[in-house]
């Protein structure tokens, strides 16, 4: 575990670098035309980013369904959910007191419940509601991966990836849908069970280059397919943005594998370690810092020029919410929503 740990701290860090950025670009991505030189550059660096949200499922995955299926299922519901939940609860306050007091909106206690029950509160909570749905499912999904043989588990990868990497394009290109429910075969089930898989049946370093490959084409085909359904659109078409894409899957692939190889390089770094230790606070709290910064200092992806505007806005964002979150962490009581 001890190899594994500090490879998936670096992989932790990184992500939740990424994540910062995708929200950075997507200013831009999302308000800018798709013939401006500031649209097309933000594709592109957006496009190179979309591997973060299913490597966190990979890491989850890998870290908790490992482990032997012996522990009750009420003592590792209780030890995991309260550590999500507790913090899900507080950062929809936050954020729904933020809603009233900049955006002017008012909501009365039942509004304010349903915001909460339907995740309705932020863009960037459904993570953790996806993430609750996984913890609970956790507990049997171990018990499956532990006796389930390896045969069986790449049948199981193979139908996930059919059902949510390839036949959403029927519907998108052919104009039909198959009558067969994808949502069998959730998509972030599968980045949940491939981390798992990766840990115990890890890839041989043969494979590394033609996994980079695929990740390069991945990569262009997001920048090259978001840009021409945009176009053709004639507004933000996200269909090669969404994580269980193809394309998205082969950039994740990759970089998980890879970091798995360079673990005999990626030694135990105690800022790494603590960054990673810090990866949900600053998760929840780097859009407020995002919009404050641009509020107060007029620090935002476009100003002076989005090629000095976004990694400007993006470093600052990363460093203080960082920063916040660090000291957030050792404040007693304070410190539970931010774990």
């Amino acid at each position: 575990m001890n190899e594994r740990y500090d490879y998936m701290d670096w992989l932790r860090v990184f992500s939740i670098v990424a994540v910062v950025g995708v929200h950075v670009v997507s200013k831009i991505i999302n308000s800018a035309a798709t013939d401006e030189w500031a649209w097309q550059f933000a594709n592109v660096i957006d496009s190179g980013l979309r591997w973060c949200v299913p490597i966190f499922f990979m890491l989850s995955g890998a870290l908790l369904l490992t482990r032997h299926p012996d522990e009750p299922v009420g003592d590792f519901l209780k030890k995991r959910l309260s550590k999500l939940l507790i913090p899900l609860v507080v950062w929809s306050g936050f954020y729904m007191v933020y809603n009233v007091m900049e955006l002017g909106e008012s909501y009365t206690a039942w509004e304010m419940a349903k915001l909460f029950l339907t995740d309705d509160v932020y863009y960037h909570l459904w993570f953790m509601y996806t993430i609750l749905g996984l913890y609970l499912m956790a507990p049997f999904l171990r018990i499956l991966v532990h006796y389930m043989s390896k045969a069986a588990f790449q049948w199981l990868l193979g139908f996930w990836l059919l059902f949510s990497a390839i036949l959403p394009f029927f519907p998108k290109y052919l104009d039909f849908e198959l009558a067969v429910p994808a949502g069998l075969f959730s998509p972030y089930i599968g980045y949940f069970m491939l981390g798992a898989y990766l840990v115990m049946y890890p890839l041989a370093k043969k494979h590394l280059l033609w996994l980079g490959a695929a990740a390069v084409v991945g990569y262009i085909a997001t920048i090259w397919g978001t840009a021409a359904l945009t176009h053709q659109a004639g507004e933000l078409d996200e269909f090669y943005y969404e994580h269980y894409r193809p394309n998205a899957f082969f950039i994740s692939l990759f970089l998980f594998v890879l970091f798995q190889k360079l673990s005999n390089r990626l030694n135990p770094n105690p800022i790494i370690t603590r960054i990673s230790m810090a990866t949900l606070g600053i998760y929840v709290i780097h859009p407020l810092i995002q919009l404050y910064l641009n509020k107060f200092f007029g620090i935002n992806e476009t100003m002076i020029h989005p090629a000095f505007g976004i990694p400007v806005s993006w470093m600052l964002i990363f460093l203080i919410s960082l920063g916040i979150i660090l000291v957030l962490q050792k404040i007693p009581v304070i410190k539970n929503i931010v774990p």
